[in-house]
């Protein structure tokens, strides 16, 4: 009987060892398990720095960061993949990204249709379309808007990263900026490399037939009156006065080159507002001004140192486009007073 008792006893014991063992490894994996888990969500803290996982573990789709924006800090993915973003086409292509989702208007810049293939429309300025919006599952949303109740629909969607309407005054500034939000500081400086390179070529060429007096305006032709425009806020103001750093007017420098860009000008003082050489932006409708005695009176008009531009390719001041048309000014410019010579 004690016999048998000693080796029920025996049988016990090894069981609870058995279990035990079990126990302690089912514990390890569990513990392996939720180590990899943590790493693949780590979170950094500054705007500019990148995912500091080292474990083993791959996939960090889902690691984030903070982007310190002029709104306050958001939380955004570490390597986004899905953009929709309003007007900011040109910052994400020209920094090597391609979003899935833009308005309308943008996908339609004639200085960069070549790499627009595959993003799709939004909706208008006026009226983004929220569904395509969700439709699209963005992971980022980047947009101008100011208007309190779109960027709160946007925010229920996926992160959002406000930027407003001219936040930044010229193409190094915007690049880098963008650079900085998208963690493509090196793409941001390299593609810059290139628009310096540009940039300066198109001014030499500008400088073999322009006086540094020669003075330049920006105007822009209605029914009933004309606009005048400064260096950045469209039609060519920011390829004029900053990248090809063509002299404006006293009165442009006073009136249109700080918080207030443009301004409607009457024909009767418009000769006030134009220099040597006019950029005059016309729409297809807007001829009459032809015919004008005040305009025909202008000095620019009398040496043929008018350039009409097409709104619908001038209206456009994204680093991609001011490149294309500085580039474009120096050809029209250097064309015109070879024209004019003979």
């Amino acid at each position: 009987m004690f016999a048998v008792k000693k080796r029920f006893s025996g049988l016990l014991l090894m069981l609870a060892i058995i279990m035990i063992l079990a126990a302690c490894s089912s514990g390890t994996g569990s513990n392996a398990t939720e180590q990899a888990s943590a790493t693949g969500t780590e979170t950094t803290t500054g705007s500019t720095e990148t995912n500091t996982d080292t474990s083993s573990v791959s996939d960090n789709s889902n690691a984030t960061r903070i982007y310190k924006s002029l709104s306050g800090d958001v939380e955004i993915p570490a390597e986004p993949k899905r953009i929709v973003t309003d007007m900011y086409v040109s910052d994400l292509l020209a920094l090597g990204v391609k979003p899935v989702g833009a308005v309308q208007y943008y996908l339609e810049n004639p200085f960069y249709a070549d790499q627009v293939a595959g993003i799709e429309s939004i909706g208008d300025r006026a009226a983004v379309s929220m569904e395509k919006v969700v439709a699209l599952n963005p992971d980022l949303i980047i947009t101008y808007s100011d208007q309190a109740s779109e960027i709160e629909s946007y925010q229920k969607i996926a992160p959002t990263v406000v930027i407003p309407y001219g936040t930044f005054t010229n193409v190094h500034d915007e690049i880098r900026g963008f650079g900085e939000l998208m963690n493509k500081s090196e793409a941001a400086e390299a593609w810059l490399k290139t628009y310096d390179e540009r940039i300066e070529a198109a001014r030499a060429k500008v400088k073999t037939v322009i006086k540094p007096e020669e003075t330049f305006s920006i105007l822009e032709v209605s029914d009933k009156s004309y606009y005048g425009y400064g260096d950045n806020f469209g039609r060519g103001g920011q390829a004029v006065y900053r990248a090809l750093q063509l002299a404006p007017l006293e009165i442009t420098k006073k009136e249109l080159m700080g918080d207030t860009q443009w301004k409607e000008i009457s024909r009767e003082v418009v000769g006030d507002y134009a220099g040597d050489h006019i950029f005059l932006t016309v729409g297809e409708n807007n001829k009459n001004y032809q015919g004008d005695s005040i305009w025909q009176s202008l000095p620019a008009v009398k040496n043929n140192q008018v350039y009409e531009l097409l709104e619908d390719r001038y209206w456009y001041f994204d680093p991609i486009a001011i490149q294309g048309q500085a580039e474009e000014f120096a050809d029209m410019i250097v064309e015109r007073a070879e024209q004019n010579r003979k």
